[in-house]
């Protein structure tokens, strides 16, 4: 036998029937052509999805996927903590009518006869339930608390205050210490002041005028 013969017969076999590209299935433009097209429509139906989202949620979402692909840490808390101030307006505004949103805070207003007794601080047991309302909402939020005691201009004539910069600032504990006793909310999150008729919402000039002056204030700081 030619020795030339033998070696090709060792190290020369045919080549398997359907070699190429159908070697071992689809041809290999087609496997990445495919990838491609699954890709697009994830990336199409993720986009129709964000449209059913809301703006915080939104944001939460597109935090989460920063992160993901670049490796950053993105703030997700500072965004959840906005979703969480979003969820309290909606609530506040479903239970209070006058409630005042800006930028800075959400405000909830309490006319001051409704909370107390005229010349007195003690909070009226009958008024308790909507401290309680007040406290399901900001309870599990991190936001300070300032709440804001307020008077008319009208000379206080009792033996317990000397003026009324004090009632307003006694006003303004009693609701909340009822946070901290009765609700369990952190003390380090609330802040007490008294203006006394120092920030009168409109002219002491009418019974009516001076009620509408004779206010609690509580405002939920926003996370900056």
């Amino acid at each position: 036998m030619d020795n030339n013969n033998k070696y090709s017969s060792v190290y020369d076999s045919p080549e398997p029937e359907g070699s190429g590209d159908d070697a071992h299935g689809s041809p290999l433009w087609m496997i990445i052509y495919t990838d491609m097209i699954t890709n697009l429509m994830i990336f199409f139906m993720l986009c129709y999805c964000l449209t059913w989202l809301s703006k915080e949620e939104r944001e939460i979402a597109a935090a989460s996927f920063a992160k993901t692909f670049s490796g950053k840490d993105v703030k997700v808390e500072q965004i959840e903590q906005k979703q969480d101030e979003k969820q309290a307006e909606d609530k506040i505004k479903e239970q209070f009518t006058n409630v005042e949103i800006n930028e800075e805070k959400i405000k909830i207003t309490l006319p001051s006869p409704v909370l107390f007794d005229s010349g007195k601080a003690e909070l009226k047991p009958q008024v308790k339930s909507i401290l309680h309302e007040i406290a399901k909402v900001i309870k599990n939020m991190p936001n300070r608390i300032v709440v804001e005691g307020h008077t008319d201009n009208k000379p206080i004539k009792s033996k317990d205050f000397k003026s009324n910069w004090e009632l307003s600032s006694a006003r303004a504990f009693s609701v909340i210490r009822y946070f901290v006793d009765k609700e369990g909310l952190e003390a380090k999150r609330l802040i007490a002041l008294g203006y006394g008729e120092y920030r009168p919402k409109t002219a002491n000039d009418t019974p009516e005028n001076c009620a509408v002056n004779r206010r609690i204030e509580l405002s939920i700081l926003r996370v900056k």
